[in-house]
């Protein structure tokens, strides 16, 4: 029937689940470990086989990677299968996060997609904390942060640039980088930043005099601007 609907394209996923680190209840020799792994790495095998026999599941460690066929969205079946795993597929009650490569249409694009799954789940649990999804091509800045490994030159420049506004702990630094955070996320529109953080306008234009006095004139330049944005998205990053 040339009327017929196309199918829809298959390509490829990896998924990469990882067992949180540095929760109460793991033991704490290796050897006890070992079942705890075990079991993460069985839950995962069933829940997946349970779909498609043809999905491959490895155990690695404190992860396990498996291989997904899927159509134009794999969120709604990544959502499921960790939704799954978590309750009645026998994961346990220890906390996992995962990350998702980027699809890929061929068996040789497979160690590429790996690595992203990896970095995805590093930077998710940076972001989210414990038991976070989090997938490569939704990370935005945070993909080329995620390629640094020196986590000092992160805290360098993010302190540098935010000068002031970076000290940690301090109340009045923290609400000036959450309305720094508004008006960049506005583009610089003053009264709908003051509208989201329910200011007055004139106490808003008080409040960038204050952070322009701190860290530079970023009203006027976008280059500043950018490096702000980079920076603040730093602080939000944890384990640093």
């Amino acid at each position: 029937d040339q009327h017929a609907a196309a199918p829809t394209p298959r390509s490829l996923v990896v998924l990469v689940a990882e067992l949180d680190p540095g929760q109460s209840v793991l033991p704490a020799s290796q050897h006890a470990l070992r079942p705890a792994r075990e079991r993460f790495a069985a839950a995962w095998q069933t829940v997946v086989s349970g779909r498609d026999r043809t999905n491959p599941v490895a155990g690695f460690n404190q992860e396990v990677v498996v291989v997904l066929k899927t159509g134009e969205d794999p969120d709604p079946l990544v959502k499921s299968l960790i939704a799954e795993v978590s309750g009645t597929g026998g994961g346990g009650r220890r906390t996992f996060s995962t990350g998702v490569s980027r699809r890929v249409a061929t068996v040789a694009a497979l160690p590429a997609a790996y690595e992203e799954a990896r970095r995805a789940v590093r930077m998710g649990r940076r972001l989210n904390g414990p038991g976070s999804v989090a997938h490569f091509d939704a990370l935005g800045v945070y993909r080329l942060l995620s390629l640094v490994p020196d986590p000092a030159e992160l805290r360098d420049f993010a302190r540098q640039t935010l000068k002031g506004l970076a000290a940690d702990g301090d109340p009045d630094a923290e609400d000036l980088r959450t309305t720094l955070e508004v008006l960049l996320d506005t583009n610089l529109n003053v009264a709908e930043a003051a509208r989201r953080l329910h200011f007055h306008y004139n106490t808003l234009r008080y409040r960038i005099g204050k952070i322009e006095r701190l860290v530079g004139p970023f009203m006027e330049r976008p280059d500043l601007r950018l490096d702000l944005s980079v920076a603040l998205r730093i602080l939000h990053m944890r384990g640093l």
